[in-house]
C-alpha cells in the first residue's frame, strides 16, 4: 500500500477502562453496511488499545445499525449512538459530546487504519507534548485497494497556513482535550473538518505530524465534494461566518486554497 512506518514511538499499553490516558474513536455512519465492518476491524487491531470507538450511526437507512449491533457482540470497546440524520459533522459532534478519552481521533466509515497508527500518534503526542497531530496517508480506489496517491503534508502547520490549504486528513487527525477541551466542528456542509483545524489552532496552537504513514483513505466516486462550484461556496462561508473575515480577504483566501488543491 505504500505506507511504510519511518519510526514508531514506544508506548505502555493503555489500561482500555482509564480515560485519562485513553483514545476515544469517532466514526460518522451512514448507510455504510458494505465497508464499515473493516473500518472498525482495523481499530480493533491497533496495537495500541483504544478505550472506546464510537460509531454514530446518521439515521442510516440499510443495515448499518444491524450491523453494528452484531459488532458489539465482537469489540467490547464498540459504543453505538443513534440520531435521526444530521451529516456528517454533526454525528462527529455527537461522537465528541460522548467521548470520555484523552484523546479524540477521527476516522471515517469506509476508510482504515494500520495497526500502528495510535501507537505512533499518541507515542509522540505524549514525548513531544502536541496537543493537535495529524499524519502522512495513502489514498487508494475503494473496492480495489490501487494506490492512487500518498499525502505528506508539512512536518507543522499553523492557522495562517491553514487558512490557505489543508493539507490535514481527517482520518489522522486527533486531538487532547485534556489540553484543549472538547472541540466541536462547526455545522457547515463541507470541509466541518477544516474549520475544526482553524478552530484549533486560531489561538496560536501548532499543529504537528506525527511520524509514519498508517492510514488509508478510500476514494468514492459519490461524495460531497464532487461539485466544486458548491465546495467553493462553503468554504468561503466557513471563511465569513466562522473566521469572521471580510469578503475581500475570504476571497483572497479562497483563491490561495484554490491553488493549492490545483497543484496537488
Amino acid at each position: 500500500m505504500g505506507c511504510e512506518n519511518q519510526k514508531s514511538y514506544g508506548v505502555k499499553p493503555l489500561r482500555v477502562s482509564d480515560p485519562a490516558t485513553g483514545v476515544s474513536v469517532i466514526t460518522p455512519a451512514h448507510n455504510a453496511v458494505t465497508h464499515l465492518r473493516e473500518t472498525v476491524a482495523s481499530v480493533a487491531a491497533q496495537a495500541l488499545p483504544v478505550l472506546e470507538h464510537i460509531v454514530v450511526d446518521d439515521g442510516s437507512t440499510d443495515g448499518t445499525l444491524a450491523l453494528l449491533e452484531q459488532l458489539q457482540e465482537e469489540h467490547p470497546h464498540l459504543e453505538v449512538v443513534r440520531q435521526r440524520n444530521r451529516g456528517a459533522g454533526a454525528a462527529r459532534n455527537t461522537g465528541i459530546e460522548a467521548a470520555r478519552g484523552r484523546y479524540i481521533a477521527f476516522l471515517d466509515s469506509d476508510d482504515v487504519w494500520l495497526p500502528g497508527k495510535l501507537a505512533s500518534q499518541v507515542g509522540f503526542m505524549g514525548q513531544s507534548g502536541a496537543v493537535f497531530t495529524y499524519g502522512d496517508y495513502v489514498e487508494a480506489e475503494y473496492g480495489t485497494g490501487r494506490e492512487l496517491k500518498r499525502h505528506s503534508p508539512p512536518a507543522t502547520l499553523e492557522y495562517g497556513d491553514l487558512l490557505n490549504s489543508c493539507p490535514i486528513g481527517c482520518l489522522t487527525a486527533a486531538y487532547d482535550q485534556h489540553a484543549l477541551g472538547k472541540l466541536y466542528m462547526p455545522l457547515a456542509r463541507r470541509g466541518q473538518d477544516w474549520a475544526l483545524w482553524l478552530k484549533i489552532t486560531r489561538d496560536g496552537t501548532v499543529a504537528q505530524k506525527y511520524p509514519g504513514c498508517e492510514a488509508v483513505y478510500h476514494r468514492v466516486s459519490a461524495s460531497l465534494s464532487s461539485s466544486k462550484l458548491r465546495k467553493c461556496m462553503d468554504m468561503y462561508q466557513i471563511y465569513r461566518r466562522h473566521e469572521s473575515l471580510p469578503p475581500l480577504r475570504a476571497l483572497w483566501h479562497l483563491g490561495r486554497f484554490s491553488l493549492s488543491v490545483l497543484r496537488k
